[in-house]
């Protein structure tokens, strides 16, 4: 047996307990000491305890052969090319490369900022490029405006941009903007022609010190200016990305502007409509005059930590991720390797005003990283497109033995580049160490109370996510302890029922492959929908709210309701269409954790419209098929809406699908099962007797516990 090489461990500030995090096997624990000092001897080829041992095996902390080590890291890598190539590109168009302000800091510095705009000769050279290049994904791209100030008020300058929306719109292609907000106001209408996917604005702190850094060439202040353009984008609907610039200058004054936005209410927003971003003022190319006030990265996130907690209201203003702690808290799962940070020349391109092409923005404008011209003609330099686009780490030397390899990403190849001779495939290695650890001191709190919440009832079984480590683990399944031969069986799966060899299975004789047990768990519920023939759906949800690795409550049943549904609609037809159970989960994955409170919209309600729309194939454009599908979704709705108390997901699943199953003909001839919930105890916010899948017996930990070991 050998240890990942990705496990990263961090101490718990003023606790006797270690976080042990794994981004290749999705893994995030807590452990004591004695489990911390049992890792540490594993480099010195002493192996932990048999319940340890199986433990990190069970969770991908350590593996019995390189060669297992190295599937996992292949299957994490496939995983994330998968997703990177159904990301939706964003196409940055710079009309030009002048500015209406003088900041302080200028990332185009050093670019010729002469004021001339693009024609619409090359708006629609660059239109046509991208229907032919960009597409045929699954997802159309969006454009982003950027400059220079793309939204600068001149006459010339709105009219070329009144024509590129119009474009847009035609084109059903997304538009954004990157605008300092001097002028917005008066471009709400013009953006409006096309889809407005969001409006990111500028301000550096309140009104005094935002001035001093953000002003016009005359000196003039555009504190009050920005603010309008902000609340008139708030007032139309539109989606607004509010990013601040901080160095030494300015970070204390990120109070006083958390609690002015306050005040205007645009904190209180959901994210959708209002979000926030801290950006590192850093030199990339020269682009300070006041260097002496740069912060590095872990100076930059020590300070917003440490000013959190002193003042309250940045909590409120901005959540740091600290890459990706925030998402372990926030989710109770990790988020997926990151085999490369680099968005140039894959999921990001740069169009200017003079036809040339560029991989991302901070290339944008200069000529040792020109990727070749749309126009007049297009001529691009492939074999540098090439180079950036097979940038990550397995091609860059400096990563490859690097453990924190898939959450730097190797960070940004312009930084690279720019520190290796213009060499793309270089390292810009990040402080990942420092920056987790400031990341778990600043969640604490919440880490502590999510391990403790995730605790399973008895010692003798584990349900994932963020646990202690110091108990006993076993069995996927059952929880007993797995048995290790030294010669192979021949195991059938007890998530998507394939058969495989396999050395490891418990007592009982469960077994979960690979492949099920390093999943996500809506892959593990998919290849178990695939697999099964129940015709019933509540006896099929059954079988996955068995599966270990489902969590009492998460976004994930916004996908599993409409999947069961289509799954048990397709067994009793006899017709098995997998594409369709897949595409119930991919669209249940549009609905946000939480929306059930935020916008009185239950995602596992909804899901009895996925169903209904994927089985009919319903689109916005069809008549009776719309109809259905906004119809069953609405008594799903009402009928959630009858099961008044805090959220539970199971119990809205279970209403969902019994409200599918009565009111639509899929069903018809099949008796459902009778649902009668055992998990109360585990649910802290149970409402008891006034939920009609409510089971006293089972609200005692004791019998939930002793009948699960019968």
């Amino acid at each position: 047996m050998i240890q990942s090489k990705h496990n990263i461990i961090i101490k718990i500030d003023g606790r006797d307990e270690y976080a042990l995090l794994n981004p290749i096997s999705g893994s995030f624990d807590l452990m004591g000491q004695k489990e911390y000092d049992s890792i540490q001897k594993m480099e010195e080829g002493v192996l932990p305890d048999s319940a340890l041992s199986g433990y990190l095996l069970e969770r991908g902390y350590a593996y019995l052969s390189p060669e297992e080590q190295d599937a996992a890291i292949a299957r994490a890598y496939t995983e994330f090319k998968e997703e990177a190539g159904a990301s939706q590109v964003q196409l940055m168009l710079v009309p030009t490369y002048g500015c209406n302000l003088a900041c302080t800091y200028c990332f185009q510095q050093g670019i010729e900022a002469q004021r001339a705009l693009i024609s619409r000769e090359i708006v629609d050279a660059f239109f046509d490029y991208a229907r032919k290049n960009f597409s045929n994904g699954a997802k159309k791209p969006f454009v982003t405006l950027f400059g220079g100030e793309p939204l600068a008020d001149a006459p010339a300058q709105r009219e070329i941009i009144t024509y590129i929306a119009e474009k847009c719109a035609q084109a059903g292609f997304e538009i954004a903007a990157v605008t300092n907000g001097y002028d917005f106001t008066e471009y709400v209408d013009v953006l409006k022609k096309a889809k407005i996917k969001e409006i990111q604005f500028t301000l550096d702190g309140s009104r005094a010190v935002h001035d001093s850094r953000r002003a016009t060439p005359n000196h003039k202040g555009t504190f009050d200016r920005v603010v309008a353009g902000i609340n008139a984008a708030v007032q139309n609907g539109i989606p607004v990305n509010l990013r601040t610039v901080v160095d030494l200058e300015n970070i204390e004054d990120l109070v006083h502007l958390a609690q002015f936005l306050d005040a205007k209410g645009w904190l209180d927003l959901p994210p959708e409509r209002f979000k926030t971003q801290i950006g590192r003022n850093y030199e990339l190319f020269e682009c300070y005059a006041k260097p002496q006030h740069l912060l590095s990265e872990v100076q930059l996130w020590s300070r917003i930590s440490s000013l959190t907690k002193q003042h309250p209201i940045l909590a409120k203003f901005h959540r740091p991720d600290f890459k990706g702690i925030r998402h372990i808290v926030d989710t109770g799962e990790m988020y997926m390797a990151s085999f490369d940070t680099c968005p140039a020349a894959k999921t990001e391109w740069v169009f200017d005003l003079y036809g040339k092409i560029y991989g991302c923005t901070a290339s944008c404008g200069r000529e040792e990283y020109l990727l070749g011209t749309y126009w007049p003609e297009v001529d691009l330099h492939t074999k540098a497109i090439e180079t950036w686009q097979c940038r990550d780490v397995t091609n860059i030397d400096e990563c490859k033995n690097c453990k924190y390899d898939v959450i730097c990403g190797g960070g940004c190849g312009v930084v690279a580049a720019g520190r290796n001779g213009g060499n793309p495939l270089a390292a810009d290695c990040r402080p990942i160490q420092e920056l987790l650890t400031i990341g778990v001191a600043h969640y604490k709190d919440e880490i502590i109370a999510m391990a403790e919440e995730d605790q399973p009832a008895a010692d003798s079984a584990c349900n994932g996510g963020a646990v202690r480590a110091d108990r006993t683990f076993g069995c996927a399944v059952c929880g007993q302890e797995l048995i290790y031969s030294d010669t192979p069986k021949e195991l059938v799966c007890a998530v998507c029922g394939e058969s495989r060899t396999a050395y490891i299975a418990c007592p009982a004789g469960h077994y979960v492959c690979d492949a099920c047990h390093g999943a996500d768990i809506l892959t593990q519920a998919q290849n178990l929908l695939i697999g099964s023939g129940e015709k019933d759906p509540v006896a099929l949800a059954q079988q996955v709210f068995s599966l270990p690795a489902l969590k009492m409550h998460g976004p994930e049943y916004h996908s599993l309701v409409p999947a069961i549904l289509v799954t048990a609609v397709q067994n009793a037809a006899g017709a098995k269409d997998a594409s369709k159970i897949m595409e119930a989960v991919r669209r249940g994955r549009d609905f946000k954790g939480g929306s059930c409170g935020l916008y009185g919209v239950c995602g596992a309600a909804a899901g009895a419209g996925i169903a209904y729309s994927v089985l009919e194939g319903a689109t916005s454009m069809k008549k009776t098929e719309r109809s259905g599908a906004n119809e069953i979704a609405g008594k799903a709705l009402i009928a959630a809406s009858a099961n008044v108390g805090p959220r539970c997901c199971k119990r809205e699943a279970v209403t969902t699908i019994l409200t599918f199953a009565e009111n639509t003909h899929y069903f018809n001839g099949i008796k459902t099962t009778e649902y009668a919930c055992s998990q109360a105890a585990r649910n802290k916010d149970c409402i008891g007797a006034d939920c009609p899948f409510f089971r006293a017996a089972y609200a005692s930990p004791q019998k939930e516990l002793l009948e699960a070991t019968v």
